[in-house]
């Protein structure tokens, strides 16, 4: 029978170290995802002022040289008010048509939804569509089905 060679206790070998590094590494970007995982998603939080549609395939929202559309939003999200009206303007040169309409954010599942007053001051809504958003630095989309809508806030010179 061989004798078992008996480890060198203090400082561990090679192979040791690095299956202990290797370890350590693998704690470490487990731990760093689940604590990203823990932060919860704010959402679209600045859906506030003048947008204007920097492209489009909605057909709610047909892009086409001689138009450009602009949602106004007002004070839009704020203090945990999340619906209220939306001015969406139609500029057709030198043309300006104004629809006044009315929205809701749901955060939970970040949805938009646009539609139509019933009456003035009701406040029962029918809505024209519902969509998906997203936003980073630079824009928001509005996204529902094969469809997206790029919103980029628009400059005072804009409108």
């Amino acid at each position: 029978m061989k004798k078992q060679p008996k480890p060198v206790q203090g400082i561990p070998r090679k192979r040791e170290f690095r299956i202990l590094a290797s370890v350590i590494a693998i704690i470490c970007v487990i731990t760093t995802q689940l604590s990203f995982a823990d932060v919860p998603d704010r959402g679209i939080e600045s859906l506030s002022g003048m947008y204007q549609v920097a492209s489009s395939n909605d057909p709610l929202f047909p892009m086409d040289r001689q138009q450009e559309w602009f949602l106004d939003f007002g004070k839009g999200i704020h203090g945990g008010v999340t619906s209220g009206k939306v001015a969406v303007s139609l500029r057709e040169n030198p043309n300006v048509t104004v629809r006044i309409l009315v929205w809701q954010y749901f955060p939970e599942k970040k949805a938009l939804l646009i539609g139509n007053q019933t009456a003035e001051g009701s406040g029962r809504a029918v809505a024209k569509s519902a969509w998906t958003l997203t936003n980073d630095s630079d824009a928001i989309f509005l996204v529902r089905g094969r469809c997206t809508i790029v919103l980029a806030r628009a400059a005072p010179e804009d409108y």
